[in-house]
């Protein structure tokens, strides 16, 4: 065969098989949109039949307590990766697991989370529906036994499409996926989620009618001055989303610090305190968007929203760090609205310039509230947009938005999700490790014989070990485990002043600096110059797993392997 009909083989094979898989988006949209309806009936359903119409004090507790001990036996035994959002697992298993999410998550995510959401919860539904999306599509790449990219290139797809079907926003899911899922706004897989989110909205308004999620009255500027105070919304957006992802994160860390015998009850501690909360103020269970849409159409008093607004904080938080199966997604709205609502309700009251009414600045606070928790401007502004309609939200949104989200990007660096995955060891690549850059990267630099000492081993018996290798720094711990990083001279040291029978990690450093293995050699060698002389590498899946460790010695050898690197600009020192 000639090389000319060679190419057009070729051609015609990935053209079809391009169509296969704009036939396979379709089908994962059409299934992950049933299944995020699905899922939002069950919650309802759920939630009306433990608690009825008018439950009582006794009941407000003893819900969301005892489901909370099934759920965590369930979660504890037959479904941890269930936990919590879903949405950082989402993006683990994108980046890291080459989208293979097991079979088993998006079942235990729907069971799990409509238990937790239903039972009372202050949690959301939106983040689950992307995790069930997202498996759904994965598993059946891995049961149609497609090509490793092909299964990655899914999950975001069935994400997107259970994301559009739950929250009736196909172009916010869509920027979502990309914006976050992805981490890259020009990705390829544009038009595969586009196609999959349109099915989706497709199936769930079909199923549930064409209505928005809330119904909101026409928006008008009144004075170019509320612009001002739809930055002072922005403000307190900023502050609120701070003080909610810190809260969250040292909220989670004491639970996560319990002994592991107690990891099946820990989400019942949370639905005691959650079930105590909603005897005070029922309105934070649950989702909670019908009391969202009060606020937006100005049913609510200034007061009542300023107190939803911290116990919905409170609520949430102890929800989600207590190991529940739920989203933020939906509380960050309700954040949004109620304190937009109070903020609306004061300008309104002082401002000496005609103002807007306060469900016009709910509306702002929605989407400020989730470009400072979520860390998705972009995705706030056309989720605000859609469920609008109406072009002159825009330029309010965006003032508060760019607020809300320099202020917490400036007292909270790590995005929530990101940060939450860190609290479990995960590290997920950046930017300049997912688009690539020099050639060589710091698994090229590094060396798998690591020098390790136990953590418990006295110094005395290191010491006598390092005086005779002369290696200058040791890492503590295992190559399963290490535990920090000591130097030989922290062992000299301690040795002569008398401490030789403490054991290493007394001296070891808690607080080390490492790599991973797709690191550019740039960015090694700039961690590399502030380690003390051997620099980790480990895994992104588990930060505590070593897979070898950058040194002088590791980098001459590169050198010496590939001398054209001298003159690469990453060792222009």
């Amino acid at each position: 065969m000639t090389p000319r009909r060679l190419a057009a083989l070729s051609q015609r094979v990935r053209l079809r098989e391009n169509q296969l898989f704009l036939a396979l988006t379709i089908i994962v949209g059409i299934l992950a949109g049933l299944a995020a309806v699905l899922f939002t009936l069950s919650i309802k359903a759920t939630q009306r039949g433990l608690f009825g119409l008018q439950p009582s004090a006794a009941r407000l507790v003893a819900v969301p307590t005892l489901v909370s001990v099934v759920t965590g036996f369930l979660l504890a035994k037959f479904f941890p990766d269930a936990r919590g959002s879903g949405v950082p697992q989402t993006e683990a298993a994108y980046h890291l697991h080459g989208g293979i999410i097991r079979a088993r998550v998006p079942l235990g995510k729907f069971l799990t989370g409509v238990l937790c959401v239903g039972s009372g919860h202050s949690m959301g539904r939106e983040g689950p529906s992307v995790q069930i999306g997202a498996g759904l599509a994965s598993t059946i790449g891995q049961w149609l036994r497609l090509p490793p990219a092909r299964i990655r290139s899914l999950v975001p797809v069935g994400a997107a499409g259970a994301l559009a079907a739950a929250f009736n926003t196909p172009v916010a899911a869509v920027l979502f996926a990309l914006e976050e899922i992805i981490g890259d706004m020009n990705a390829a897989l544009l038009g595969s989620t586009v196609v999959a989110s349109v099915a989706a909205v497709i199936v769930e308004r079909s199923l549930l009618g064409n209505e928005p999620l809330f119904h909101v009255p026409t928006y008008h500027l009144v004075h170019p001055a509320e612009l001002l105070a739809y930055a002072c919304l922005g403000i307190v957006g900023g502050i609120i989303s701070v003080v909610f992802c810190k809260g969250l994160l040292l909220a989670r860390r004491f639970f996560l610090s319990l002994p592991a015998a107690t990891i099946v009850f820990r989400p019942a501690i949370g639905g005691v305190i959650v079930g105590l909360l909603l005897v005070l103020h029922p309105q934070i269970m649950g989702v909670g968007y019908g009391y969202v849409g009060q606020a937006l159409n100005g049913g609510m008093a200034a007061r009542l929203m300023l107190t939803l607004c911290a116990f919905k904080l409170v609520a949430t938080i102890v929800s989600y760090a207590s190991g529940n199966a739920g989203g933020i997604f939906a509380p960050s709205l309700y954040l949004g609205a109620m304190a937009g609502g109070v903020v609306g309700t004061i300008v309104h009251d002082v401002a000496p310039f005609p103002t807007g009414d306060a469900g016009a600045y709910a509306l702002v606070g929605m989407g400020t509230l989730f470009a400072g928790i979520i860390r998705a401007p972009m995705t706030s502004v056309f989720m605000i947009f859609e469920i609008t309609q109406d072009y002159q939200i825009l330029v309010p949104l965006m003032v508060a938005n760019l607020s809300s989200f320099f202020i917490s990007r400036r007292y909270q660096p790590t995005p929530v999700y990101h940060a939450l995955l860190e609290q479990d060891n995960v590290h997920l690549p950046g930017p300049e490790s997912r688009l690539g850059g020099s050639r060589w990267r710091a698994r090229d630099l590094m060396t798998t014989e690591v020098p390790f000492v136990a953590a418990d081993e006295p110094i005395a018996a290191a010491w006598e070990r390092a005086a005779q290798n002369g290696a200058p720094c040791y890492a503590v711990g295992t190559p399963a485990a290490i535990s920090g990083v000591v130097t030989r001279a922290a062992l000299q040291d301690a040795f002569r002043v008398g401490r030789g029978a403490e054991p290493i990690s007394a001296i070891a450093s808690g607080e080390w600096m490492h790599a991973h293995p797709d690191h550019s050699l740039e960015a090694a060698l700039d961690r590399f110059s502030q380690s003390p002389g051997l620099l980790p590498v480990v895994s992104r899946s588990d930060a505590a797993r070593v897979e070898g460790a950058i040194t002088t010695d590791s980098i001459m050898r590169f050198l010496r392997r590939h001398p054209d690197s001298r003159s690469s600009s990453d060792l222009q020192r």
